[in-house]
């Protein structure tokens, strides 16, 4: 899946959950909705990690290029 598709879904998703939340209670669902999305945000960074750093073992010790990326 393309990053920005990814992200984009994870946006409209959590729409959908503040404007749930704001219509049964503004406080609550303003404050559900932001720890929904913090948590989903650290959640698919650390999967991202995980499956990165899988990638790279998959593939071997690459040579780094000359701004120290690995390719």
């Amino acid at each position: 899946m393309d990053v920005k598709l990814f992200n984009l879904c994870l946006l409209l998703g959590w729409l959908m959950v503040l404007a749930g939340g704001v219509l049964i209670h503004p406080g609550w669902g303003i404050a559900v909705a932001g720890a929904l999305l913090l948590v989903l945000t650290l959640a698919s960074a650390y999967l991202a990690g995980l499956h990165e750093s899988g990638a790279k073992a998959a593939r071997g010790a690459t040579k780094p290029t000359p701004t120290g990326e690995a390719a």
